[in-house]
């Protein structure tokens, strides 16, 4: 049914979508110190201070990863129930907590119970945060509001191990977790409290601001959604799962022993932190370029390109035997977070509608998370089996070139926005 914008009259004030968009990245970012990328730059700590080998520190961050995993579906029904400002609020208090909990850590069950609750609130309870935020307030341009929000999130967690390295230098890196409890509720909260607004309706706008209507003038409610009882019986469904969950458990694996990639390849432990900032620069690029298509096309054959991108990174790392390589192998993790970002958000929404986003979310976070915890342990033991990191990541590129083939033959569901 062909559809054309009208001005937006049910609220006469500036639309608010935009200003949610700055408070995602905001939300986005401040998941850093509970992402792989701020956690990687403990890990050497964690071994010297606690006397652990790195196969038990991949190990208790594959446990904590997968049990904080298993609250995403439930905290993703919380979301639509109470909305993203509500979430927000409790979140990043109990995340304030967690970040300080890992300051105390003094043995490997410790270890594993603060990676439980840095992941659970950081990396899948904050992050489900941003991305609901930014789904609820944008329909026909999620995809170029997703886009900048990805921008800035990769942004700010790319920023994140540089900034913990140089406090950890400096401090100590029990006292950088101090530092990083105290930071996040400090911004997050008032972020939360004074300016968040959970849904348009709040305040009497629309998603886009603007009414969409029909070709006989009548509106078209973008507010429509596949429950996730329907959703996970459609295909494209399971595709877009794909992509969240090898993507995540993929780059996870090779950024969370990325200082120890890069140190063997030559690099010191300062100049391995600084290979995250050209992440910033691939994400921001594809995240925009894949969330105008988005907006533009129906987007059948983005997870496919999704995981072509995953796996041309693999083969990448497996010839890091220059400086210059190593940056190109840097910038395209950024271009592949990228792509699955986008898909992720932006093509879940658009293909499922945002009424019962935060319970699909729930069920992408569950197993992104998951994914997450098996890509650092997957990618030790095959580097520890196989002599080398080369060797591994030519293993594990054989997963996304799979999944890129089954991703060209599925399609997407049937809209039910005009039903």
């Amino acid at each position: 049914m062909i559809t054309t914008p009208v001005p937006q009259s049910v609220e006469p004030r500036r639309f608010l979508g935009w200003r949610m968009v700055g408070l995602a990245i905001l939300a986005g970012a401040f998941t850093g110190p509970g992402q792989t990328v701020g956690v990687s730059v403990f890990i050497d700590s964690f071994i010297a201070d606690l006397q652990l080998s790195r196969d038990q520190v991949s190990l208790a961050y594959l446990i904590g990863t997968m049990v904080g995993a298993t609250a995403m579906p439930v905290v993703g029904q919380l979301i639509d129930q109470y909305g993203v400002r509500r979430a927000q609020l409790v979140i990043a208090s109990l995340f304030g907590l967690a970040l300080l909990n890992m300051s105390f850590v003094q043995s490997w069950i410790w270890l594993t119970v603060g990676f439980v609750f840095i992941r659970m609130l950081g990396q899948g309870s904050l992050s489900m945060v941003s991305t609901v935020t930014v789904a609820v307030w944008f329909d026909r341009l999620r995809g170029r509001a997703i886009g900048f929000t990805g921008m800035g999130v990769a942004a700010g967690i790319a920023l994140t191990p540089i900034v913990l390295n140089q406090i950890i230098n400096q401090f100590g890196w029990r006292a950088t977790w101090r530092i990083a409890a105290i930071a996040v509720p400090a911004v997050l909260l008032p972020a939360a409290w004074f300016f968040l607004v959970s849904r348009p309706t709040d305040v009497g706008q629309v998603p886009d601001g603007v009414v969409y209507q029909d070709e006989d003038g009548n509106a078209a409610a973008p507010n429509w959604g596949y429950n996730r009882s329907e959703a996970i019986r459609i295909p494209s469904f399971w595709v877009i799962l794909a992509v969240t969950t090898l993507t995540s458990m993929l780059i996870t694996g090779l950024n969370f022993h990325a200082i120890n990639l890069f140190v063997q390849n030559g690099l010191s432990k300062d100049e391995a932190a600084l290979m995250f900032l050209p992440q910033i620069l691939g994400a921001s690029g594809s995240g925009l370029l894949l969330g105008a298509l988005v907006d533009r096309t129906n987007g059948r054959l983005l997870p496919a390109v999704s995981m072509l991108a995953l796996t041309g990174s693999h083969l990448l790392a497996t010839v890091l035997n220059s400086t210059s390589l190593v940056i190109i192998y840097a910038l395209s993790l950024g271009v592949t977070a990228g792509f699955a970002r986008t898909v992720s958000s932006s093509l879940l929404a658009k293909w499922f509608g945002s009424a019962h986003i935060g319970s699909l979310n729930g069920l992408l976070t569950l197993m992104g998370v998951a994914g997450s915890a098996l890509g650092p342990i997957t990618l030790s033991i095959a580097q520890g089996r196989l002599g080398s990191y080369a060797s591994a990541a030519l293993l594990l590129a054989a997963l996304p070139a799979l999944a890129a083939v089954a991703a060209m033959v599925v399609t997407p569901p049937p809209s039910r926005a005009a039903a």
